[in-house]
């Protein structure tokens, strides 16, 4: 999805590879995350909560230290900003968002809200859609979520 939002956008070809490669790896950091936490199926206490809100930290760590890698680690690190500054880690917002980090979120939730999880069914493809739409200027970027529901279809496959 990302990299097709990423194509959408008009994005040179190495920004599209940039992407899609950081959308491969932006949960890389929650290999530092104890299981009983990923797994959780209640919800989960402000601890444990605080713990999952580090896995964009304990990612860039890891591929920081890769010189090929540097752009990728500063998307991975800011994919859970949100475009009014109320997401985490630093509380970025706007376009101090990474562009790469900002198209990430939008992908990212789709994937999280249609998904089946141990404890919730996944929402209807309408159902996430009017999601998206409601959170244009607080989460989502207008610019990309505009072009994400704009290619609904092309994007999310039924």
């Amino acid at each position: 999805m990302s990299q097709k939002i990423a194509r959408l956008l008009k994005l040179d070809e190495g920004q599209v590879e940039l992407v899609h490669i950081a959308a491969h790896l932006h949960d890389i950091g929650k290999i530092g995350v104890r299981d009983n936490v990923l797994l959780k199926t209640e919800k989960l206490n402000d601890y444990e909560w605080n713990e999952i809100k580090q896995h964009p930290v304990i990612g860039h760590k890891i591929l920081h230290n890769v010189k090929a890698f540097s752009e990728v680690a500063n998307i991975v690190l800011h994919h859970h900003e949100r475009f009014d500054g109320k997401g985490y880690p630093s509380g970025l917002k706007g376009e101090e968002i990474p562009l790469g980090a900002r198209i990430i979120a939008v992908a990212d939730s789709i994937d999280a809200m249609m998904s089946n999880r141990v404890y919730r069914k996944g929402l209807s493809s309408q159902a996430c859609f009017e999601e998206i739409k409601r959170n244009v200027n607080l989460m989502y970027d207008p610019a990309i979520a505009s072009v994400v529901l704009e290619n609904w279809d092309v994007i999310v496959l039924k």
